[in-house]
């Protein structure tokens, strides 16, 4: 039943970006000078998750890339490489084909990416919010030429803590705002990924319907309810999914994307999750306290607060609720048994 499980992938790059033209065309407005050979505006994309932010940022720089051949680009995630160097290592790679040791130091980066980037650039810094060192927002503004893509769940999250200088950088870029798919947009999207992806006939509108409105306004979340659907009926020797699978296959594929963002979480949001897989529900002062001896190097409750929780409920791991003037964590959607930290 799946011809091309690749077109099922978070990472691809649909031909068509449905229901986002709006936001196409403020991102390519902002990097319209890049055309005359100038440096573009520094851009953010802020909303949910599963929303189309990233999906967007890299559909705009492929459609200056048809036009401006060669542009140089860069494409960093802030969740896995989220210090300085780790930021500057991967634009020196990829922006300018220069690979430098390990040990090189941010000096040393910045020169190799100044000297040799020829012509404006564009760099998609996805998930900044999760920047250690935000200063590397300021770095990348004094390099000539060079222009960011910075997608987040929340402005309030990223100007967190931000550095006077910083802060001055990012007050004029631009903001694009995204929020939820309705459901005719989210039956659409899901629609172009079978007909690219699925056997003829393997699916009707209804049972993509279904789906789309179980996944309420998250296509991330569809396309994967989608792909686990077509998985389950090929199990059976199907070849359509019959509506029958589409609960067990939406509650699966739920599983699936907790599963994938548990694998990506940084050490402190791995050590918050892992506290409450051992004892559900605590405070934040309790969750802090048993955070703190868990971990290493543990970091301030105030920026515990404002950047790690914030973060697990962005992607709806943890749950928030008011218990007489505090914060109280729960895991979310996760049964007893998978709590465990040798379950993620």
């Amino acid at each position: 039943m799946i011809r091309d499980g690749t077109v099922f992938d978070d990472d691809h790059l649909p031909s068509t970006i449905v229901g986002r033209n709006r936001h196409m065309n403020e991102v390519t407005d902002a990097l319209g000078p890049i055309q005359g050979g100038s440096r573009a505006e520094n851009c953010f994309l802020f909303g949910p998750s599963g929303v189309g932010k990233t999906t967007v940022a890299k559909a705009a720089v492929r459609e200056l890339r048809q036009e401006v051949l060669e542009v140089p680009y860069a494409y960093v995630n802030c969740w896995q490489d989220y210090t300085r160097n780790a930021v500057l290592e991967q634009i020196s790679r990829d922006l300018v084909g220069a690979a430098l040791p390990r040990s090189a130091s941010t000096g040393r980066l910045i020169d190799r990416i100044t000297g040799d980037l020829n012509g404006p650039g564009v760099v998609i810094l996805d998930e900044v919010d999760q920047l250690r060192e935000n200063k590397v927002l300021y770095d990348l503004h004094e390099i000539r030429g060079l222009s960011w893509i910075g997608i987040a769940n929340r402005e309030v999250d990223l100007l967190a803590d931000l550095d006077e200088r910083v802060t001055s950088r990012i007050s004029v870029a631009y903001r694009v705002n995204f929020d939820t798919y309705g459901e005719d947009t989210i039956t659409e999207i899901l629609s172009r990924r079978a007909r690219e992806g699925l056997g003829p006939n393997a699916v009707d509108e209804d049972v993509l319907r279904r789906i789309a409105r179980l996944s309420e306004g998250d296509a991330r979340q569809a396309i994967a309810g989608l792909r686990v659907a077509a998985r389950m009926a090929s199990r059976e020797g199907l070849s359509a999914i019959p509506g029958r699978l589409v609960e067990d296959a939406v509650a699966d594929a739920e599983r699936e994307v907790r599963q994938k963002t548990i694998s990506k979480l940084n050490t402190h949001q791995r050590a918050l999750y892992e506290v409450l897989a051992e004892e559900d529900g605590l405070i934040q002062k309790e969750l802090y306290a048993r955070y703190q001896e868990a971990h290493d190097d543990p970091v301030t409750l105030r920026y515990l607060r404002e950047n790690h929780l914030p973060k697990l409920e962005h992607y709806n791991l943890v749950d928030v609720e008011q218990d007489r003037g505090s914060k109280r964590y729960s895991l979310v959607g996760v049964e007893h048994s998978e709590q465990h930290p040798e379950a993620v």
